[in-house]
């Protein structure tokens, strides 16, 4: 694996703190923490994340619009150059916020927007919001009032897999690019679920698959928008070949071209690893993490916990199962994980053989 010399992205959690409380978010997020900080330190983040050669700029968190400053934010590190990616939930977006992510759309790298149901009994039902639907519907009218077009987020859970059609509709009705789906992972507030309500249950898959295909043939009679389904190369080059959607996955960069940030302004190599659960963890400490305000990206990029973290990555030293004669690992298309096993060849087995268990128990 390359790229280690000095990272050029940065994902930064910027705030804790979110109107919603989705069941299944990763991160835990709804609360703002101790110790979130204020403006001038945020700036002060940026300066250093720009002069240790930061060009891509990640700003996820909690909900980055629950920060009364975060237009600001943005603007001060479009006005270096940096672009700037982002994710909200919309419901918090008006028109005098629309106008001013209009004001720098250039320095936009990607944005999307996170739904998380069909209408206001789905909406309450998952983030506990009373009125987040109606909000998300305002917000995206806001954005499109402003011709920013926003791609949709979708996770999908075994309790909304039956909503996938009617959340390709409402892409369609706002005239928004596509539509992404993510199986959901086992991480954060996710974790806690039963086994009934997890995306290793077979049930699951093979609903799954059953409204891919249908999603597809609507792609293929509507043309828009379009639909990606989320996965590691392996399992989506499979899920590809039977529903004929396609897919797309962002190669895990932690510690090779990525540092990642929190919103207290610590950084460590990967985003999810203070969320894993415990059956996750590896040998590496997942809690060590070094101040930005007081370490440059150098002294960081060096140090003794991205330099273990790059280490374990490498398949013969990975404290995890990993598939070594993947053709995705070798190509370097794709990276093992420090905390969870390779799971494609798993899933796609679980798949095939509950599809064989479902043709045999069909009657003579």
């Amino acid at each position: 694996m390359g790229g280690y010399e000095s990272p050029i992205l940065a994902q930064w959690d910027i705030t804790t703190g979110c109107n919603f409380s989705c069941s299944f978010c990763l991160t835990n997020s709804g609360r703002r923490l101790k110790g979130e900080l204020g403006f001038q330190k945020a700036k002060t983040i940026v300066d250093k994340l720009y002069s240790g050669g930061i060009l891509f700029l990640r700003i996820l968190g909690g909900e980055p619009f629950f920060r009364k400053d975060i237009i600001k934010v943005m603007h001060y590190a479009a006005k270096k150059g940096m672009l700037i990616s982002f994710s909200t939930n919309a419901s918090l977006i008006n028109d005098d916020c629309a106008k001013m992510l209009k004001e720098i759309e250039q320095n936009f790298n990607y944005f999307q927007i996170s739904l998380y149901g069909i209408d206001q009994e789905s909406y309450t039902e998952t983030t506990k919001s009373s009125n987040g639907f109606q909000l998300v519907n305002n917000g995206i009218k806001s954005l499109k009032k402003f011709d920013l077009s926003p791609y949709v987020f979708w996770v999908l859970t075994p309790d909304n897999i039956n909503h996938l059609e009617t959340a390709y509709k409402l892409v369609q009705d706002w005239g928004l690019p596509a539509l992404r789906i993510s199986p959901k992972l086992n991480l954060g507030r996710a974790s806690r679920d039963d086994d009934s309500k997890s995306p290793s249950n077979g049930l699951y898959w093979r609903n799954a698959l059953d409204k891919f295909s249908k999603l597809n043939s609507l792609v293929m009679k509507n043309g828009s928008p379009q639909v990606q389904l989320h996965a590691r190369p392996f399992l989506g080059e499979f899920l590809y070949h039977k529903t004929g959607l396609p897919y797309f996955y962002i190669t895990c960069k932690a510690a090779s071209t990525m540092v990642y940030v929190d919103y207290r302004g610590d950084a460590s190599p990967c985003p999810f690893a203070g969320f894993m659960p415990s059956s996750y963890r590896s040998s590496f400490d997942p809690q060590e993490k070094i101040s930005l305000l007081e370490h440059s990206i150098d002294e960081i990029w060096q140090s003794g916990v991205f330099k273990t973290y790059r280490r374990l990555q490498n398949p013969d030293e990975n404290p995890n199962k990993v598939f070594k004669n993947c053709p995705h690992l070798i190509s370097g298309m794709c990276n093992p994980c420090i905390y969870t096993p390779c799971t494609c060849r798993d899933t796609i087995t679980m798949i095939n053989s509950r599809k064989r268990d479902s043709c045999s128990s069909r009657p003579e």
